[in-house]
Order: structure tokens, then sequence, then C-alpha cells
């Protein structure tokens, strides 16, 4: 038998539960911050083309640059030739032990801690160089996975996708894993501001679906 605390926690996310999708891509004011947008315009920003109904880029090449081992960015002076082991930041305080939430809520199952739970508008913050690097190689990193879903994409017809044991559902499947992607890029460069790394130019060596 239902409680009423089990009847009131059901009620709190039937909301959401039951509320009509979001469309795609579509992200609230949780994710934005006061940035430049970023330019689409320029040689070395691929113009996206529709290809068997899919999104990609027109050129996918070879890399012409110069690449580096230990990276191009370079702070203006370097304080040490090395760091040395410190304790644990004394700032970390937050550990769970109790598997449930330890601090007081601000709202009625919402957790302390999450993004605008304190009724301020909410607004993502990078603290150091460390973070800005880190997240700029996430974004790298998610910039060409969603390349590469849509390229795959396009570049392979419905009946090569077939022909290697892969239905629409299966093709679907990866649009949907380049949504994410979407999510994520947004995410990241909304950390980083008007200076996040842009989509570049990728040259995949696969010549088949299933390569």
């Amino acid at each position: 038998m239902l409680t009423r605390l089990a009847v009131a926690a059901a009620l709190a996310v039937a909301p959401a539960i039951f509320a009509a999708p979001a469309p795609q891509n579509s992200f609230g004011p949780d994710s934005q911050v006061s940035a430049q947008p970023q330019t689409t315009s320029g040689p070395d920003y691929p113009v996206v083309v529709e290809e068997n109904g899919y999104l990609s880029a027109t050129f996918h090449g070879p890399y012409t640059g110069t690449p580096t081992t230990t990276g191009a960015a370079n702070g203006p002076t370097t304080t040490a030739a090395s760091i040395p082991a410190l304790p644990p930041n004394p700032t970390a305080t937050y550990y769970n032990t109790a598997g449930v939430p330890i601090n007081p809520m601000p709202a009625p199952y919402t957790p302390a801690g999450g993004l605008g739970t304190n009724g301020t508008q909410p607004r993502y913050m990078l603290n150091s160089d460390f973070d800005f690097e880190s997240i700029a190689l996430g974004l790298y990193q998610e910039w060409i996975e969603l390349d590469l879903f849509h390229d795959g994409l396009a570049r392979f017809s419905q009946e090569e996708f077939a022909a290697a044991g892969l239905n629409a559902e299966y093709m679907s499947l990866i649009e949907f894993m380049a949504d994410q992607e979407t999510g994520y890029t947004t995410l990241l460069i909304n950390m980083l501001g008007e200076r996040a790394p842009k989509e570049y130019y990728y040259n995949y060596p696969y010549i088949t679906v299933r390569e």
C-alpha cells in the first residue's frame, strides 16, 4: 500500500514524467552565459551540408599543421620545474557516507548544491587555466565525436547500413547520439565562453560502415 509520503513523491515527479518532450537540441536558460557568439565564417570552419538526409561537414581531409607533443598554449611565465605533493585541499569538505542527501534541501525533493538551487540565476564558471585547458580538451573530443556520427550517416546510404546488418533503427540511434553530442558541446562552450575551440576539419580513414 502506498504511504502518503510515497504519493507525495510520485506527485512531485509526475509533471516531469508526463510533460511534453522538449524539442531536440533545445537548451534552457540554465545553459546560458553572457558571451560573444562564435563566428561560423572563415576558411577554417566547415560549412554543414545535407547528405542522405543527415548533416555533415563539406570536407574531411588531412591535417596540414604542425602538431606538438606538449601543447601549444603557454602561460606568461613558468614558476617551477615541478609541483610538490600536498595534502588534500581543506576546502573539499563534501563526502557522503550516508547514501542519501545530507544537507538541508532548498525545496521539496531538491538536493542542495545543484544548478540554480539557491534561487539565483545560474552561471557556469571556470576557476583556473587548468580548468580552461581541461574543458577545452573535452570540447575537442566532443566536436570530433559529433562530426564522426554525422559523417558516417551522411557518407553511407541506408542500403549500405543494411548490408552491414544495421537497419534504420540503428541509424536513428546514431543520430540520437549525435544529438547528445550537441548537448555536450553546448554545455562545454557555455563553460568556456567566447574563446571556446571551434569545430575543425577531420580525416577519417574508414571506407565501409563496419570500419
